[in-house]
This record gives structure tokens, C-alpha cells and sequence, in this order.
């Protein structure tokens, strides 16, 4: 793994408790509840001292969590359905969901900012053109996920990919490199939020399919795992509750304070230009609306998202009852469950 980044706020005198959290890929806006609740002290406020870690590899984090070497890691609601079905029951569990954005498929229009596109993309079902080509880029290419994401939204908007030539791209999580580049003709899974600026920025004009209006489980979301005894053990519990608390409180604070929030996170990370700073401050006001107040996920969101990954042959099973790798228990804190924080232990 990378260098840890520590942005510590201990108070003099206090036992705060070790706490290890993983980013799903580099530091980005959409971690900022994290980077409030450490710089403002509400992770040490409620007893953690919590050190961030960027992975080398993005599906690197749940592979040490599971080894107990993390506490808890950021992952994408798709993909923590899948691990549960090809980790088996009681390797992960997910508790808090605290970025919620659109998500979808990006790619150019035609002609442009200089970019000449292969193909002539207006909607879904242009990305599937009989005798055609079309190169899909996706973090986890050459899997079944962008192939998957691309014919479901196609089939709904009246198409087929029956005759088209998929190729599949794997440029990391660079998806507008990959369209600057001419590597690819669509890239997925991308969050507007971002990407759709850092086109912009790039001076590729790009359009986008957002995944909830063309049959696609909206899982642009960020959610918060842990090793499922972890979270469940009386000795260690209250960590995750303290780690809820923090990352609320935090969401609140961004909420009221959008340009301390902003300034915050450029402090921490400057940029180097103007036209970074411009990217930027677009990326920044449009991820402040994308943290939600509530951290729960219902039952039938899973339900739905383990029917689309089962029809599309992701996974080989769906749950049988209730779903076991989701909890909202941290989210809708009772009178029970609020009891057992540090200072009750």
C-alpha cells in the first residue's frame, strides 16, 4: 500500500483508539466527510484517532480487511454485493452509505473540441451499432461489469448489442483520459460529479446516459465495510458507532458550511493552475450535494441490485431471505444501540 496520509487531531491527554480506514482509490471530493471529520476533530472527538490509507490497487482494500489488517474500507454498493457472493457469508459488511451521486456512461460527441468519434452516439442504443465496434472502458475490464452496464441501458432504450464487437478497456479509473486518448468510445462507470469537469477541463465535450433511467441499479454510491465480527464484537462495536457519529456530524457541517468546506479541502489539496483550480471548484460544488443525510439503504435496493447482477451473470445466486452484508442499525441508532460508546465501555 501507499504512504499513509495521518491528518491527526489529538487533544492533549487523550487515549484515542487506533483506527485504520481505506479509500477506495486516491484522495478525491468525495471523501470529504473524511477529511472534515479529521481536520474539525470529530473522529477524536468521539475517541478515534484515524489514519486514511490510499490503496495501490482499487480491489485491493477488501482483501485486507479481510485479513484484519483494516478497519473498515470505502467500497461502491456493486461492488460489495459481488464480493459477498464470491467471498461467501460473514467475510464483509457494509454499515454506512455517505456519498450518494449520478452516475453513468460518458462519452464524446461527435467532432467534438477536435475529437473526431468512431461512432455517432444521441442515446442508449446508439452504443450498440450492427457491424460496429464499440470499445467500453471499466476499472474492472476484462469483467462482466461495463459490457453488462452497456447492453442493459441499450436494451432499454430499444436496441441490442447482438451484432456489435465489444471490446473492453481497461485504463483504471481514467475514464476521460481514455475518450481524450481515443482508447475507447464510452467509458463507465463514471460519477458526474467528477468526470463530466475534468471533460470539460480537458476540452472534450462529452454527453451522459445516467444508469437509473435506463435499467441500471443506481449504485454510484460510497459505502463504508468492515469485517462483519469486527462490528458485531462488544469489545470493538462502539469504534464503528464512533465512526458513524464523526462522518454525520461532518456531513452536517458541510452542509451549513459549503465554502469553509471548499476552502477546506483546497487547503489540504491546492491545485496547480488556473485550470485545475477551475476543474476544481466545479467538482467541489458538485459533490457538496451529493452527501446524503441519511446513511441507510433499504432491503429492496440490494434485492433489486442482486436480480440485475444475477441477469447479467455477475453473481450466481441472490440472497436467500434477508440480505446478510448490509446493516442499518448504525444509521437508525436506538436507545440500545447508542448505548456502548467509549466512554459507556
Amino acid at each position: 500500500m501507499r504512504a499513509l496520509l495521518t491528518l491527526l487531531m489529538v487533544s492533549p491527554g487523550a487515549a484515542l483508539e487506533p483506527f485504520k480506514v481505506s479509500l477506495e482509490w486516491f484522495w478525491n471530493p468525495d471523501h470529504l466527510p473524511i477529511l472534515v471529520a479529521q481536520k474539525h476533530g470529530y473522529f477524536a472527538a468521539h475517541g478515534l484517532n484515524v489514519t486514511v490509507i490510499e490503496p495501490d490497487d482499487h480491489f485491493e482494500p477488501v482483501a485486507v480487511l479481510t485479513s484484519g489488517e483494516l478497519d473498515a474500507a470505502v467500497t461502491e454498493t456493486v461492488h460489495l454485493a459481488q464480493d459477498r457472493f464470491k467471498l461467501g457469508k460473514d467475510k464483509l459488511v457494509g454499515f454506512n452509505r455517505f456519498l450518494h451521486t449520478l452516475g453513468g456512461v460518458m462519452y464524446a460527441r461527435d467532432g467534438a473540441g477536435g475529437h473526431k468519434p468512431r461512432l455517432t452516439i444521441t442515446r442508449p442504443r446508439d452504443m450498440c451499432q450492427p457491424g460496429k465496434q464499440l470499445r467500453i472502458q471499466y476499472p474492472g475490464a476484462p469483467g462482466k461489469g461495463g459490457p453488462a452496464i452497456v447492453k442493459t441501458m441499450v436494451e432499454f432504450d430499444g436496441g441490442n448489442c447482438d451484432r456489435t464487437e465489444i471490446v473492453p478497456v481497461n485504463n483504471g479509473f481514467f475514464h476521460t483520459k481514455a475518450l481524450v486518448e481515443d482508447q475507447a468510445d464510452v467509458a463507465t462507470l463514471i460519477f458526474a460529479n467528477f468526470e463530466l469537469p475534468e471533460a470539460k477541463n480537458s476540452n472534450l465535450d462529452v454527453g451522459f446516459f445516467d444508469l437509473k433511467k435506463y435499467g441500471v441499479p443506481d449504485f454510484c454510491q460510497l459505502v463504508l465495510i468492515a469485517n462483519p465480527q469486527a462490528l458485531r464484537s462488544p469489545a470493538t462495536a462502539w469504534k464503528f458507532r464512533s465512526l458513524n457519529r464523526a462522518l454525520r456530524e461532518a456531513t452536517d457541517w458541510i452542509k451549513l458550511n459549503p465554502a469553509n468546506a471548499k476552502a477546506l479541502w483546497l487547503e489540504q489539496f491546492p491545485t496547480k493552475d488556473e485550470a485545475e483550480a477551475r476543474m476544481m471548484d466545479e467538482i467541489l460544488d458538485r459533490t457538496l450535494y451529493m452527501f446524503p443525510h441519511q446513511q441507510d439503504l433499504s432491503e429492496e435496493y440490494w434485492v433489486g441490485m442482486e436480480r440485475w447482477l444475477k441477469g447479467t451473470e455477475q453473481i450466481d445466486e441472490v440472497s436467500v431471505g434477508k440480505v446478510d452484508y448490509w446493516t442499518n442499525e448504525l444509521a437508525f441508532e436506538s436507545e440500545e444501540t447508542r448505548k456502548g460508546g467509549k466512554e459507556e465501555l
